[in-house]
């Protein structure tokens, strides 16, 4: 393998040597790894905007953040990132976070626009809501962290409230994805997900 040292600008279609940093090792990438994703418009997030409340385990009379792929998108939502953060102290003595999914049936409405995050880019395809009626029971695949009460007024966060997860969930057109949480609470949490829009 050849490589040559420093930065490099080469046209679409042509070929070059690998590119070495200045230790000799291969440099794989000169951005961050959303980079490509992002300046072609495909990564889009969402987030509560204020506080929501968030309903128990796989209720499907449901509250939280829901993202909706339509049936008819032609697109899978290929899932990033997963955040949270409490904007006053956890109502109950503790819960779990994390990721379900199901069949969707149309049930969202779009209360929440999603931004393209090559800010001025196209809209996305997926319907996002704070809220609405799941279809069938939606099940539980990821489990992202948890966190408890200690005094009146204190929270705890265990662990990290932004989970990368690099492509390991994709979402197809009829399915969607929901926040999970393993106890009902008011209107404490904010939740946020991102994702990449890449054609079926």
């Amino acid at each position: 393998m050849f490589g040559i040292c420093g930065r490099k600008t080469i046209a679409a279609g042509q070929g070059s040597a690998v590119r070495l940093g200045g230790n000799a090792g291969v440099v794989l990438d000169s951005h961050g790894k959303y980079y490509e994703a992002v300046k072609a418009g495909r990564v889009f997030s969402a987030a509560n905007q204020a506080a929501v409340a968030v309903t128990a385990a796989m209720s499907t009379t449901y509250t939280g953040l829901v993202v909706e792929n339509p049936a008819t998108s032609g697109k899978d939502l290929v899932m990033l990132e997963f955040g949270w953060s409490l904007s006053v102290v956890l109502p109950t003595a503790l819960t779990v976070f994390g990721l379900m999914v199901g069949l969707d049936a149309g049930d969202a409405a779009a209360a929440i626009t999603p931004k393209n995050m090559y800010l001025g880019g196209a809209g996305s395809v997926a319907t996002v809501d704070n809220g609405c009626t799941l279809t069938g029971t939606p099940v539980l695949v990821k489990v992202c962290g948890n966190a408890a009460k200690g005094a009146d007024t204190v929270t705890v966060l265990d662990g990290v409230s932004l989970v990368d997860l690099n492509g390991g969930l994709i979402v197809p057109p009829g399915y969607y994805v929901a926040v999970y949480s393993f106890a009902a609470n008011t209107a404490a949490a904010i939740f946020s997900l991102m994702w990449e829009e890449v054609d079926v």
